[in-house]
């Protein structure tokens, strides 16, 4: 409805003509409190532009429950949203592509963004790094998309974060991907279903992002899962006799593959690699929050025993990142055929769920577990793989009704059945924002005993709702 004297939407009312009335040259009335800007108007749905965009008041307030432009989503069996389409959709809900350029607002492709149009949500995001360049690791931001053309997509508001080792100009050795955050009304898994993503291999997957202007429900023995979709583990050798690979990290690949005699103890893969666990003939486990433990020396200290990965990342998840990858187990040889050589466990993806309400009924509803692995190998003595580390969960809700165990970012387990064990996998991280959870306001006591008691770890951070 525009100040121009006219029943535009038909509602048999004219607006007051109240043209100019602050004197900033805009048309202002009931139903459109900036003439000048398409995107303002009465009701019209927040963006994140840092305008009042539906006239309340408010600036780019409660964004974190969406729009439900994507309609409701009903989850039996497994739905996996780098490839579910809802409603007239023609690619996928939650559909990526590799940032190849950045500049002050506008985000350049490896593709055609035929997914994504004007009022989207997404998500930019940096990875993974390399050995020499890694410190934006983990640096994210939300925006909306004002256009695309062809590969290149302009968003509502400039890119705040840097997202190159240095400056947005040069983004060598990262991988940013953008990813669509796809906006449901109600969101509900029922018993047995399984609601996923693609798995991370190096060129994307692993991040499970979504909003719901309703409620999230997830029932008993339902699953909101990027378990074991973060950076991979280690491999074993690629021949018979050599050693295995360190666990993957925000760093990228590690080392390994040394062949014989003292295997990868002269080129140091015991060490960590940055999050992912060493390699010594057993292999370290995966970190990212804490806890993760090292391999036994595979011949009982002569050689070192492979370490766990480093810890890395912040409580409050204002970077976020995937579980590292547990070490691989030695690539034996044939003197037992019950043996199986193999790699570590996989890290735990990125879990992200804004909405209205959020409730889970069972044990393991929403979750980022790490890999465990049950490779092992035979030699002298028989020696063990390494577990990941469990990933990133963040929630955000005005009401949360969570049952106990419901929420888990655990790390795997290494081989530990023989004589040699692998390490086990380090915790992820969770973020929970909250106004109510079961019933007791944010601040409560008891608002804090029930979410440590649904979740493992306890969440590193809470608060309420921005």
């Amino acid at each position: 409805e525009d100040c121009d004297g006219l029943d535009n939407d038909c509602d048999q009312v004219v607006p007051a003509d109240e043209l100019d009335a602050d004197g900033d040259g805009m048309f202002e009335c009931d139903g459109d409190c900036d003439d000048a800007d398409a995107d303002v108007y009465l009701d019209a749905p927040e963006l994140y532009d840092q305008l009042d965009n539906d006239c309340d008041g408010d600036v780019d307030e409660e964004l974190w429950i969406g729009t439900g432009a994507d309609g409701e989503l009903e989850v039996t069996g497994t739905v996996d949203l780098s490839t579910h389409m809802s409603g007239t959709r023609t690619e996928p809900d939650a559909v990526a592509y590799l940032v190849t350029a950045l500049g002050t607002d506008t985000i350049t492709l490896d593709d055609d963004a035929d997914g994504m149009v004007e009022g989207d949500e997404v998500l930019l995001i940096n990875l993974q790094g390399s050995d020499a360049s890694h410190d934006a690791v983990g640096v994210y931001e939300f925006g909306s998309v004002a256009s695309v053309s062809g590969d290149t997509v302009t968003l509502a508001d400039d890119i705040g974060g840097v997202y190159g080792e240095v400056d947005n100009n040069d983004l060598t050795d990262q991988f940013v991907i953008l990813q669509r955050v796809p906006h449901y009304t109600d969101v509900t898994v029922y018993a047995a279903g399984v609601l996923t993503t693609a798995d991370w291999e190096g060129d994307g997957g692993g991040v499970l992002a979504f909003r719901a202007s309703g409620t999230v429900a997830v029932e008993a023995t339902g699953v909101i899962t990027a378990d074991e979709l973060g950076y991979e583990a280690g491999d074993t050798g690629t021949c018979n006799n050599c050693d295995a690979f360190q666990g993957e990290s925000y760093a990228g690949v590690g080392i390994g593959d040394e062949y014989a005699g003292p295997y990868n103890e002269t080129i140091l893969g015991y060490l960590a690699n940055y999050g992912g666990g060493g390699a010594n003939v057993t292999g370290g486990g995966g970190e990212y929050g804490g806890g993760a433990t090292g391999g036994d020396s595979w011949n009982g200290g002569g050689y070192t025993a492979p370490y766990p990965g480093d810890t890395y990342g912040e409580a409050d998840l204002d970077t976020i990142f995937f579980g590292s990858g547990g070490g691989g187990t030695w690539n034996g040889g044939t003197d037992d055929p019950l043996e199986d050589p193999g790699p570590g466990g996989d890290g735990g993806g990125i879990v992200f769920i804004g909405a209205a309400y959020l409730v889970a009924d069972g044990a393991d509803a929403i979750t980022s577990i790490g890999g465990t692995t049950y490779h092992w190998s035979h030699g002298t003595w028989e020696y063990g793989a390494a577990g990941g580390a469990g990933g990133s969960i963040y929630l955000i809700a005005h009401d949360l009704t969570l049952a106990a165990d419901a929420i888990d970012a655990t790390g795997g387990f290494g081989e530990d059945t023989h004589e040699r064990i692998g390490g086990d996998g380090g915790v992820g991280r969770i973020r929970i924002d909250y106004d109510v959870v079961n019933g007791y306001a944010y601040g409560e006591a008891d608002a804090l005993l029930d979410l440590q008691t649904a979740s493992d770890p306890d969440p590193g951070y809470v608060g309420p709702p921005v």
